[in-house]
Formats: C-alpha cells, structure tokens, sequence
C-alpha cells in the first residue's frame, strides 16, 4: 500500500487526532522520513521499515540499496538478517510444545543434555527468560574441537556442554542475555519434534501467520532477495575508501539469530501472536510480561553485572528486563515489548507498544544503522494516541 493512500485512510480514521502532537497520521509521516534519513545521510546502505497503527492496514517501504557495489535497489521481498529478533521465534516454538503439553516450563535441561554442567538446576524457564546463568559461548571458552560452522553444526549442545565456563550464578538468581540458551532451546525442538529447526518454524509459525519471506539462513546456498550487509566506513579487512564496506566477521547463529525476514512478515508474525493465531491469548501476556527469579521478584530488579559493571540505559528507558522471547522496557513512560538484533551487517528493530496497538519493525543492512534515529523514531511511536 503507498503510503499516500495510508495516510489517505488514516486522516478519515483518525480526524480528532489532526490538531495533537500524538496525530498517528503526522507520525506514520514522520517515522516513515526518519527512515528514509537514514539511508539520505548514510547511516545505512538500505533501509526497510513497516508500521501498523491498530487495525489499520500495515504501511510497508523500502529506502536504498539491496547491494551497495551494483546500486540493486530494495524491494518489499528483500530479505535482511534480522539476528536475535530469531529469538521470539524460537520462544514461540517452545511456548507451542508447552501447551501441547510436549514440554514443560520446570523441564530440567538434563532430560535432553544428561551431561550438560549444572543441567539439574536449569530448566526451560530459565532459558527462555535468559536467567540461566549459561554465558554467550564466545565467553565460555569453547573447546578447541568447536566446528568452523558450530552452531549450525548437528548436536551444537555437545560443544557447549564442554565450555570452560558454563555457570555465570545460580539458575533464577539474576538475568544475564545469553545467546547459548536459545541455541539450546532451538536444538530441544528439533529433538521434541523430530524435524529440523527450521522445518518446525515454516510448519507451525511462517505458514499459519501467512509469512512467506522468512527463512533460516545457509551461507553455502543463497537465496533469491537475500540483501547484502556492510559496515559503515573501513572494515579493518579494507583498506578501501569506500563510504561502506563489508564486515569482517560472518557466522549463522541458528535459533539464536539466524533467521532472514522481511518487516511484512515480521508484521504479520506480531498480529499471529497477538490474535492467537500461534499461542494462546494467555500464553502470549505471559510472554509479553516481564519473567521472575526465583525469589519472586520480576527479572528487570536483578540485572547481572558482567565484571562488576553495571547496565546503563538512557534517560528515557526504564525496567529493562526479558519477558519469554521478548524485551520489556518502559518507554517514555510506556510498556514496550521489543526485540533488537545485531549481526554482521545488519542492524533490526521489532516494536509492540501495547498501550496504542502500535506496531513497528525496522531493518538494516548496515551494523548500527537504525541507532542514529531510533529514539525519535520510538517516541513517535510511542506518543501514538489509542483510540
């Protein structure tokens, strides 16, 4: 839909807002220049972002190259690496498993992995909500025999489970992001279900949702629309004068962020969750709440300091914590369910604001290419008036 005829249909819906600064016309209009500025002033190569007021058909536009040496332009099936935004994907599967009753929350890590350290004291809960107290694998101290393309290799818990370091603190005591847990979880699908990972997700999320530019990512067979990322200036690998240039690092992290998507699809993914086309009403404000540590308490009051140091957040968000898949922050005075994903040469943004039924995604093909104006970018949604 062009986003003349969008803005055509909200000024009839939305009249009494024209004369507010929360106008969903003014700041679809305004959200939708963002982005195009930030291909104007070369923040990022390309730009794809999609915007859903409410019930209002879903505004989709794409801005830039698809490839910056040959000038291909975007277009509505370009498909970007929207890294960790992978994640609620993976927590989604799991949440189905849940209610087939296939699996269970207080499941222990040793039904699937008998040999993973502390594996007794893990539970499926504490992978989903990233209180596990399992580090990222690039900390863990891999072992030397770690495959050139784990975690894309068969069996990937068998390198994990030989990590040096495999306990950060005790299960349910703190929240500590951890990409190593859902790599788990996307391997105990594929055990549960017996097919592919990826299989599992075109089965029962991509074909139900009605998404049909989503997959996992190969990079020994590339696809058709499959966008090209760089990084802004010189990879330290190009010693080029070029205003982008390639990234120097390239891995598929599989069910922890090795989906490509579109912003249509991940549009449509957001209202399958919402309307319980996917997961139960009640299983999705579970996963969109914040998750709690074993004393109760919600995940945002015990955040773990890496090195004794402390998260810092700008001034305008509040509560940072996990939901089950999700990021929930406070907003601008706002709850927000979110997901961001970052990954070699490509940068992503997906937004549910709850308050407004607002919905956003955004996709880069360029590392920090959306971070220039993402916070005018979410006021404006955020400041959206429900109606």
């Amino acid at each position: 839909m062009k986003l003349s005829n969008l803005l055509g249909v909200l000024i009839i819906v939305f009249a009494l807002h024209s004369c507010t600064g929360k106008d969903p016309v003014k700041n679809t209009k305004k959200i939708a220049a963002l982005n195009r500025a930030l291909v104007e002033d070369q923040s990022s190569v390309g730009i794809a972002f999609g915007i859903e007021v409410d019930s209002i058909t879903p505004l989709n536009k794409v801005f830039g190259f698809a490839n910056y040496e040959s000038k291909e332009s975007l277009n509505p099936n370009s498909k970007f690496r929207i890294a960790s935004i992978t994640k609620p994907f993976t927590a989604t599967a799991i949440l189905q498993l849940i209610e087939s009753n296939q699996l269970a929350f207080d499941d222990k890590l040793t039904m699937f992995f008998p040999d993973f350290p502390n594996g007794d004291h893990i539970t499926i809960y504490h992978l989903l909500s990233h209180t596990s107290g399992i580090p990222n694998w690039w900390n863990g101290e891999m072992p030397k025999i770690e495959p050139e393309n784990f975690p894309m290799c068969p069996k990937p818990h068998q390198y994990l489970q030989q990590m040096k370091k495999t306990e950060l603190f005790e299960p349910g005591t703190f929240f500590s992001y951890s990409n190593t847990g859902y790599v788990l979880l996307g391997e105990i699908i594929e055990i549960i279900s017996k097919i592919k990972y990826e299989v599992y997700l075109e089965q029962n999320i991509f074909l139900p949702a009605g998404m049909t530019n989503t997959e996992m990512e190969y990079i020994e067979s590339p696809k058709e629309n499959w966008v090209k990322g760089y990084v802004k200036g010189n990879s330290k690998k190009d010693d080029t004068k070029e205003v982008f240039s390639k990234p120097d690092g390239y891995h598929m992290p599989f069910s922890a962020g090795g989906l490509r998507s579109t912003t249509e699809d991940l549009l449509l993914f957001l209202n399958a969750l919402e309307s319980g086309k996917l997961i139960s009403k009640n299983m999705f404000a579970k996963m969109t709440s914040y998750s709690t540590l074993k004393n109760g308490a919600p995940v945002h009051e015990s955040l773990y300091a890496h090195n004794g140091e402390a998260m810092s957040f700008p001034s305008n968000l509040k509560k940072f914590g996990y939901g089950l898949g999700f990021q929930i922050i406070e907003n601008f005075g706002q709850k927000v369910v979110s997901h961001g994903g970052d990954i070699a040469g490509f940068n992503s943004v997906l937004m549910y604001i709850p308050h407004n039924n607002v919905k956003l995604a955004i996709l880069a093909n360029t590392e920090n290419g959306i971070l220039s104006k993402l916070k005018k970018i979410e006021k404006l949604a955020i400041s959206i008036e429900p109606y």
